[in-house]
């Protein structure tokens, strides 16, 4: 990639992405980086595509860290973002609506997509989430012949839901099974992969801005000449001004 696209990518990412909730965030990420129209997209896809960003502007390992929740000792390990990507595509992609039964209960439900976290997220914050992404996504709810709303079902058959969800959708909810190098605690280390590209883009754009500020007040450069520069070139000139 051409160093003034790479940089002017990310400014363009970071622009687009600044200021904005979680739930909204990795979409308007997402539609940026690879000039798509907009579609629901269920969380699996919606995860695999951000680690198709992530290899696309930050190459395709992931470095990661986690403590062990018993000793406090770090982890560290990697994951390759392109294998990743290949496990988190749904099982049955969309072909809604899907069905359950559990302790008499019959339930007929869709998979949480991208816009239903921006729905959930917008209209009743993080203590009603579940409740609302649940109103969003449970269709039709019967026991026994009576309508029974989603927030009301008992804990087993949530339960239930939550799993088969899981198994149509494995990449909606991303975890590492770790042990501890000291205690040997077993324990699962949970990844938002939109936060770790948006942690990482927001440092890359600062840095790119750093960049124009230090050369612009030193040479008189306009942004896009500074851009133009390669990146190498570009860190002599950084180099020399700091000097």
């Amino acid at each position: 990639m051409h160093a003034e696209l790479a940089a002017e990518t990310l400014l363009t990412l970071w622009e687009t992405a600044h200021g904005q909730p979680a739930g909204t965030r990795d979409e308007a990420m997402l539609l940026v980086a690879f000039a798509e129209p907009e579609r629901p997209r269920t969380l699996g896809e919606r995860n695999a595509r951000l680690m198709e960003l992530h290899t696309r502007l930050f190459g395709r390992e992931l470095e990661l860290l986690s403590h062990c929740p018993a000793c406090g000792t770090a982890a560290q390990f990697a994951a390759d973002c392109e294998s990743l990507a290949a496990q988190m595509r749904p099982s049955l992609a969309n072909a809604a609506p899907h069905r359950l039964t559990a302790e008499g209960h019959v339930i007929e439900f869709r998979l949480p997509d991208s816009r239903d976290i921006a729905i959930a997220y917008g209209e009743s914050g993080e203590e009603d989430f579940a409740h609302r992404l649940l109103d969003l996504c449970v269709l039709t709810c019967t026991r026994e012949g009576n309508n029974v709303r989603a927030r009301e079902l008992p804990a087993p058959v949530l339960d239930a839901l939550s799993q088969r969800m899981e198994t149509l959708d494995p990449g909606a909810r991303v975890s590492f099974a770790l042990d501890c190098p000291q205690c040997a605690t077993s324990w699962p280390a949970p990844l938002d992969i939109g936060e770790v590209v948006w942690q990482k883009l927001r440092a890359a754009a600062e840095r790119v801005l750093l960049d124009i500020d230090v050369l612009a007040r030193a040479y008189g450069w306009t942004e896009r000449e500074v851009l133009r520069l390669h990146p190498l070139r570009r860190a002599a000139y950084l180099q020399m001004v700091t000097a």
